[in-house]
């Protein structure tokens, strides 16, 4: 008879837990940060203006915001929230939290959260040691991107218009400006849109896209009759033939 009453007694105290701990979930409030407008180093360093925001799983009807136990000001009416300057206090490590008041009196405290507020000098210093080697790879990637191009456009040399090309891995492309199509290069960035290319023909740098297969052979056949145009009709050659001929005809006026 021992054994099942212990049993029974077990199960009721797994029980009573369990709905302690369910009502006690229940009742949890939560604080959380975000940055309106400062610095933050991912590792609780923080520098400007902050929000501190409670949410809760109860009805609160007053939230009260603490910093190292000292109120630093209260809310009324959801969302609950709270706007400090990390320069309003010394730059050392501050514990943050906050308490809220249900509509039936009882308080709720929310988790201490540990942020170590610094100075204006020490956030800039940080945030240069941040940009400065983003700054310098993309220079590196910008100088790259002139150099390599100029290296494969010697060798290739000039392309004759309507010839066709083998794009390569990483497709062909055709400029907006002079409209001939050509190889983009592997080793170019890739600027979200298109790669950072100079066309080999016009000199044109721009973020080219790659194109179907099908729209550069169109390309190439377009140029090709564009040139074949322009050597029917030179404008350059035509002005020239006219102002040889004015010469000519002079030499006999005085006769």
């Amino acid at each position: 008879m021992k054994k099942p009453l212990i049993i029974s007694f077990s199960l009721l105290l797994i029980l009573l837990f369990d709905i302690s701990f369910v009502l006690a979930q229940a009742e949890q409030i939560t604080l959380k940060f975000s940055r309106d407008f400062g610095y933050s180093s991912g590792t609780g360093k923080i520098q400007g203006l902050f929000s501190m925001k409670v949410t809760s799983t109860v009805q609160l009807s007053e939230v009260v915001f603490y910093i190292d136990g000292d109120i630093i000001g209260k809310d009324f009416s959801e969302p609950f929230s709270l706007q400090f300057n990390t320069e309003d206090f010394s730059p050392e490590i501050h514990k943050l939290y906050a308490i809220g008041l249900t509509l039936d009196g009882k308080e709720l405290k929310t988790r201490e959260e540990v942020s170590e507020f610094i100075t204006a000098q020490e956030s800039n210093k940080a945030t240069l040691t941040l940009i400065v080697p983003i700054l310098g790879l993309a220079l590196i990637a910008v100088v790259f991107s002139a150099v390599i191009p100029a290296i494969f456009s010697k060798k290739k040399g000039v392309i004759t218009p309507g010839t066709a090309r083998n794009y390569g891995a990483a497709g062909g492309t055709i400029c907006p400006r002079c409209n001939r199509p050509f190889s983009r290069h592997v080793f170019t960035p890739n600027m979200l849109f298109g790669k950072l290319e100079r066309c080999p023909s016009c000199g044109k740098w721009g973020i080219f896209r790659a194109y179907p297969i099908d729209v550069l052979r169109n390309a190439e056949e377009a140029e090709l009759n564009l040139s074949k145009s322009t050597l029917k009709s030179d404008p350059i050659k035509d002005e020239n033939d006219k102002l040889q001929n004015e010469l000519n005809n002079t030499k006999y006026q005085g006769l």
